[in-house]
């Protein structure tokens, strides 16, 4: 029994110094900025698309580790994500010098956290990179049917404003289109008129001029008749 009972302890041992050596934050990163460290990376990891989940910062002095309260009430943090760009709010924790600011990742791949400001009077203007957010297919289970993925409520909208956008520009193709047409009609309207106006024209004239070959036959028929007579 002396001989087992110790054996267990000895296996005890390893586990837990096996365990304890495990770091208490996995996949964070780390950034130096004169006495000030900034470690982050997120709350639950791995991070999974579209799973709801937080960044977590932890700022201390780089010199003793003591954490820096207040950190961030002069700092300014974004999330980038390739050129798109998105201001956190960072809250503290129970925890001194550990910052919260909750997000949901929308896409895979690589995210960073931007740093422009200064704490405790130090000047900050760095970033750092946070673990690659994953796919979710390799932990579905059952997998789902036909491999679609949800359409996001961010391209629903984008797509509705595309379709409002398209409706206004068809409403304003057919305004144009109906004025087009109105200006033709009184256009046409404008040539018949003008058309009558110059025909009576001709008319007019034709008559004057019959009128006058009339006078000049009726002249010279009298001018004969008197030469006749003398």
């Amino acid at each position: 029994m002396n001989k087992a009972a110790s054996l267990l302890f000895a296996v005890l041992s390893v586990l837990s110094i096996s365990f304890s050596s495990i770091p208490s934050v996995l996949a964070h990163e780390e950034t130096v900025v004169g006495d000030v460290k900034i470690v982050g990376g997120w709350v639950n990891e791995p991070p999974l698309v579209n799973q709801f989940n937080g960044i977590a910062l932890t700022i201390t002095r780089n010199s003793t580790d003591e954490p820096i309260t207040n950190a961030v009430a002069q700092l300014d943090v974004t999330v980038k994500k390739g050129t798109l760009t998105k201001s956190l709010d960072f809250q503290p924790t129970e925890e001194p010098g550990v910052y919260v600011a909750e997000i949901l990742p929308t896409q895979v791949g690589l995210y960073e956290v931007v740093f422009r400001g200064s704490i405790a009077g130090q000047a900050v203007s760095t970033q750092v990179e946070i673990e690659d957010v994953e796919d979710t297919r390799s932990r579905e289970f059952p997998p789902r049917q036909g491999g679609n993925d949800p359409i996001s409520q961010e391209i629903i909208d984008q797509l509705q404003q595309v379709i409002a956008d398209l409706n206004s520009q068809v409403d304003q193709a057919t305004t144009a289109s109906e004025e087009a047409v109105a200006s033709a009609g009184e256009a046409a309207a404008a040539a018949a008129d003008l058309k009558a106006s110059a025909d009576r024209a001709y008319l007019f004239c034709m008559v004057g001029v019959g009128v006058g070959v009339a006078g000049i036959i009726i002249g010279v028929m009298a001018f004969s008749r008197s030469r006749e007579k003398t």
